[in-house]
């Protein structure tokens, strides 16, 4: 099985990296900046998108994990950093489906998709309406991009992790108040680490979620129900 999975140079997305390359498949990271051995990407550009692909080589699957995170309310929110926050999220993950899409029907070939949501997909939180939205956004795309692939046999699912230890959430997990609030929302009581969201990414790759498509999976130590 061969991945391309963007967002491939840190965090959560250098995790599935790991993870996928440890079972026997090759992992394919992509990152704004090129990591090593892999593909410079811009998410939110359709010639990088449609470069990165092609150099990629033919894949099995694709993860989109590529993101940004910021804080705002509402008042204070700039329309250019709303912006950012969609071309990122929802433009580059919609160019990756269609970019895998495309390719699998022109090789005769079929594969997987796993997108990265959040748990503020369906739960919202104040001060983030931008990133609400974005993850959102995937969320519902992940459902329309099942059913419209799934008779030519490509899944598509998405994750929806909740505080994941990362570079991303380390202002918040180092700041005794936010933790507090974080870890309210929490049943476990604790963060999740990177790599249990890559062990929950594996399966929906695998052939044992053979038939598992349009799910919104949460790994979130119980926040969604709550």
């Amino acid at each position: 099985m061969r991945i391309l999975v963007t967002g491939g140079a840190s965090g959560i997305g250098a995790a599935v990296c790991r993870h996928l390359d440890g079972i026997g498949w090759t992992a394919v990271p992509a990152d704004l900046h090129a990591p090593e051995g892999g593909l410079a990407l811009d998410t939110r550009d359709e010639a990088a998108w449609e470069s990165a692909l092609d150099a990629a080589g033919p894949l099995d699957g694709l993860v989109n994990c590529a993101g940004i995170r910021s804080r705002s309310g509402i008042t204070e929110l700039d329309l250019a950093d709303f912006q950012k926050m969609l071309d990122v999220h929802v433009i580059g993950t919609f160019l990756g489906i269609r970019g895998m899409a495309r390719r699998w029907s022109a090789q005769g070939r079929t594969g997987a998709v796993v997108n990265i949501a959040s748990v503020v997909a369906t739960h919202a939180v104040a001060g983030q309406i931008h990133y609400v939205a974005a993850k959102g956004a995937i969320a519902a795309m992940t459902r329309a991009a099942a059913v419209e692939l799934a008779p030519v046999g490509a899944r598509v699912n998405a994750i929806a992790p909740g505080i994941i230890r990362t570079p991303m959430t380390a202002d918040r997990l180092t700041d005794p108040d936010q933790t507090a609030w974080l870890m309210s929302r929490v049943p476990a009581g604790r963060p999740g680490e990177p790599e249990e969201i890559a062990t929950a990414v594996a399966f929906l790759l695998s052939d044992a979620a053979s038939y598992v498509n349009g799910a919104l999976l949460p790994v979130d130590g119980g926040w969604m129900a709550s």
